[in-house]
C-alpha cells in the first residue's frame, strides 16, 4: 500500500471521525431536546388540569350566583308579605292567653246581646290578629333561612372566585413557563441545523473519500495483477527461450557426438533431456 492510499485512508478516516464526533454532540442537544419535551408534556398537562379546572369553577360560580339572585327575589317578597304586618307586635303567647279567657268569659258568664255581640267581635278580631302574627313569625322564619342560605351561597362564591383567580393564575404561570420551554426548543433546533447540514456535508465527502480510496486500492490491485501476470509470461518466454537454445545446442553436440566427439557429462545431460 503506498503513499496515495495512505493518504486517501488517512482522509476518509479523518471525515468519519468528524462525523462521529458531530454525531456525539447532536445527540447531546437531542437528550436535552426529549428531556424538554417531556417537561412540557408535564407542564402541559398540569396547565389544562388547572384550565379544566376554572372552567368548571366558573360554571359552579354562575350556578351559585343563579341560586343567590332566585333567593334574593324570594327575600324581596317576602320583605314586601312582612311589610304588611309591621304593625303587629302582640306576643302570640299573651294573645293566646287572652283569647282563652275571653271565650271563657263569654262561655260561662250571662251577658246582655249587646255585651255578647261586642265581645264576639272582640274575640274574632283577636283571632284574626293571632293568625296574623303566626302568619308573620312564618313569614320571618322563612326569611331567617334565605338570609342563611343566602349567607352560606356569598361564603361558597366568595372561596369558588378565589380558587378562579388562584387556578389561573396558576395556569398563567405554567403557560409562562411553556413558553420558555418552547423557546429553548426553538433554540436547540436552531443550534443543531447548521451541525445537521454539516453532518450531511462530511458524509457526502467521507463517502467520496471512501470511494476514491477503493478506487485506488482496486487500481494498484489491478496494476500489480498485471505487474505478476506480465512477470509470469517473461518467465515463461524466457523458459521457453531457453528451452529453444538448449534443443538446438542438444542437437549441436549430437551432430558432434555421432562425429565422435568426446562429450562431457553435463552435455550428455542436456542431449538427453533435450534432445530429440
Amino acid at each position: 500500500m503506498n503513499d496515495s492510499i495512505n493518504t486517501l485512508k488517512e482522509k476518509r478516516d479523518e471525515l468519519n471521525f468528524q462525523v462521529k464526533q458531530l454525531l456525539i454532540e447532536v445527540k447531546s442537544q437531542r437528550d436535552r431536546l426529549n428531556s424538554i419535551e417531556a417537561k412540557i408534556d408535564i407542564v402541559k398537562e398540569k396547565r389544562d388540569a388547572k384550565n379544566k379546572l376554572v372552567k368548571s369553577l366558573i360554571k359552579k360560580r354562575k350556578i351559585i350566583t343563579d341560586k343567590i339572585k332566585e333567593h334574593k327575589v324570594t327575600q324581596k317578597q317576602d320583605d314586601r308579605e312582612s311589610a304588611k304586618y309591621e304593625q303587629i307586635s302582640k306576643d302570640p303567647a299573651k294573645l293566646k292567653s287572652e283569647i282563652k279567657k275571653l271565650d271563657w268569659d263569654i262561655q260561662t258568664r250571662q251577658h246582655s246581646v249587646k255585651q255578647d255581640d261586642q265581645m264576639q267581635k272582640r274575640l274574632e278580631n283577636m283571632e284574626e290578629s293571632l293568625a296574623l302574627v303566626k302568619l308573620s313569625e312564618k313569614i320571618n322564619k322563612k326569611q331567617a333561612k334565605t338570609r342563611a342560605k343566602v349567607s352560606k351561597l356569598d361564603e361558597e362564591l366568595e372561596l369558588t372566585h378565589e380558587l378562579i383567580v388562584d387556578n389561573n393564575h396558576a395556569g398563567k404561570k405554567e403557560h409562562e413557563e411553556l413558553i420558555i420551554l418552547y423557546n429553548q426548543i426553538k433554540e436547540l433546533r436552531t443550534e443543531a441545523a447548521p451541525k445537521f447540514r454539516q453532518i450531511k456535508e462530511l458524509k457526502k465527502q467521507a463517502d467520496d473519500a471512501h470511494y476514491e480510496y477503493i478506487k485506488e486500492l482496486n487500481k494498484q490491485k489491478t496494476q500489480k495483477e498485471a505487474k505478476i501476470k506480465a512477470g509470469k509470461k517473461r518467465e515463461e518466454q524466457q523458459k521457453a527461450q531457453k528451452e529453444d537454445e538448449l534443443k538446438k545446442r542438444a542437437k549441436d553436440l549430437y551432430a558432434q557426438f555421432t562425429k565422435g566427439k568426446k562429450l562431457t557429462g553435463e552435455e550428455l545431460i542436456i542431449i538427453q533431456k533435450y534432445g530429440q
